[in-house]
């Protein structure tokens, strides 16, 4: 499938080269990837640990029921390339989506709570103070509305406009995360505006980033893949990292970068494990809920549902191990509807 907007784009790129313009187009969807992922340094907040008088111990979680108590599920996807170079100005394609999939006698379907959004990134001219070789409007008439712009400064005093095209691809990517997180937090503002009381929402992803409000007496949960922040010293974390498979950490707050606690609690999940693997994150997830005193006697039970979901192994996923088949559903049934790169990776 390709989108009006990247058609928009297509006839931009065709026209511009009739005219012999300076226009440049990746040759694979894959090169963008190096230049979107962004450095993640570690960060080591710390966090206040709310079990075993504060001490960071592991657990063996006890699977003490046949049935997983989740029923729905929510994942978002986000695609972006670089479509074109114009003047060395990267225009950046972005597309993010999310869906909420329920269950129901072990078959995943659609409830109508799914959004999407796409939009060209690129530098605009709007304000006098803007970099000359950022784009004006009437550059850019036939992408019509669907435009957002990258070309911002980062800083109060203005004058840290992004200039070189890595910092526009940055800012691009920064803005489609943002959009992303908007969607899916719109969906989990649905389900719980829905009433829903006949199973609990597993989200992929972070609740930190949810609305305290939001989140708030709902029965949801928050499953984190990947490991961009460290909340304890060396020996808890390699006590972390050695756990087998079924254990898990104690329940702790994690702090924000200002050392104020976060509106969650959290503890790490151990899935999957194989000593052959040599990743020390494999198999390994955190799970945050909402700072409620009812979730620290709800540990262990979340914890044995999340287990229970592991079978079947969400193959062939490259994060089988920290993934569970409803989610790899959610991403094949986004994937399904997401625009394809075919067309443009053919217009060299």
């Amino acid at each position: 499938m390709t989108s009006a907007i990247i058609q928009q784009g297509i006839s931009f790129i065709r026209e511009k080269k009739r005219r012999g313009a300076d226009i440049k187009i990746p040759r694979k969807s894959s090169q963008n990837d190096e230049l979107f992922s962004l450095q993640e340094v570690l960060n080591s907040n710390g966090a206040d640990v709310l079990e075993d008088e504060g001490k960071l111990k592991v657990r063996q979680v006890e699977i003490t029921t046949e049935k997983s108590g989740f029923s729905y599920f929510l994942d978002g996807i986000e695609r972006k390339k670089i479509l074109f170079y114009y003047r060395s100005i990267p225009v950046i394609y972005g597309y993010v989506a999310g869906v909420v999939l329920k269950r129901t006698d072990k078959k995943m379907h659609s409830m109508g709570f799914e959004k999407s959004h796409e939009s060209f990134y690129l530098p605009l001219k709007q304000s006098p103070e803007s970099p000359e070789h950022y784009f004006s409007s009437e550059e850019l008439q036939s992408f019509e509305k669907n435009m957002v712009n990258i070309g911002k400064p980062s800083s109060k005093d203005g004058n840290d406009y992004p200039m070189i095209p890595e910092q526009l691809v940055q800012a691009a990517h920064s803005e489609i995360q943002t959009k992303r997180n908007y969607i899916e937090e719109s969906l989990v503002k649905e389900w719980i505006g829905g009433g829903f009381d006949d199973g609990w929402l597993f989200v992929d992803g972070r609740l930190e980033n949810k609305s305290r409000d939001l989140i708030a007496n709902s029965n949801i949960i928050g499953v984190i893949k990947s490991h961009h922040a460290s909340y304890f010293g060396y020996e808890e974390q390699y006590r972390i990292y050695s756990m087998q498979k079924g254990e898990r950490s104690g329940v702790f707050q994690p702090k924000n970068d200002k050392g104020k606690r976060e509106n969650v609690f959290s503890w790490y999940l151990k899935l999957h494990h194989d000593k052959r693997q040599g990743d020390n994150n494999f198999g390994l997830v955190r799970v945050e809920v909402p700072a409620e005193e009812r979730f620290l006697k709800k540990a262990d039970i979340i914890s044995s549902w999340i287990l229970l979901e592991t079978k079947p192994v969400a193959f062939p996923a490259s994060r089988w191990d920290r993934m569970i088949y409803p989610i790899k559903y959610c991403e094949d049934y986004l994937k399904s509807k997401a625009p394809s790169w075919t067309l443009i990776d053919s217009l060299h």
